[in-house]
């Protein structure tokens, strides 16, 4: 059974990463739609900003970690995981539409579950104390 504190921690890891899709949909459509910068630009600044904000509010709200000295290490670890789910995400949105001819909405909730239980359990290795 879920503890308190393991549901706590479950709850803001949660609530940080809405935030960040929050933080990436807004620079989304307003670069494109009231700066019109090219939306593909538009999405690759709205994923550094959402990397850049999970990663600070999953260190030290989420998990808890105040330390600096290994910052480097979990930056560079914690960007790996977020591209490597990405293109994972990708690769399997595309297989699950297209050759499992499921709706792209249904097939993308299904893989937000996965990569999340996925990106927590990473994430707490990466923020793991030393």
């Amino acid at each position: 059974m879920l503890r308190i504190p393991e549901f706590a921690q479950i709850s803001r890891f949660c609530i940080a990463g809405a935030i960040g899709v929050l933080v990436y949909y807004i620079a989304l459509y307003g670069l494109t739609e009231y700066l019109g910068v090219w939306y593909v630009a538009s999405a690759v600044i709205g994923f550094i900003l959402n990397t850049g904000l999970n990663f600070m509010s999953q260190k030290l709200w989420t998990f808890q970690d105040k330390g600096t000295d290994m910052i480097g290490r979990q930056l560079v670890l914690y960007v790996t995981m977020t591209v490597a789910l990405l293109i994972g995400n990708t690769a399997s949105l595309y297989f699950m539409v297209q050759y499992l001819h499921m709706w792209y909405i249904g097939a993308q909730i299904i893989l937000t579950v996965v990569i999340s239980i996925l990106s927590f359990g990473i994430s707490k290795k990466i923020f793991k104390p030393s």
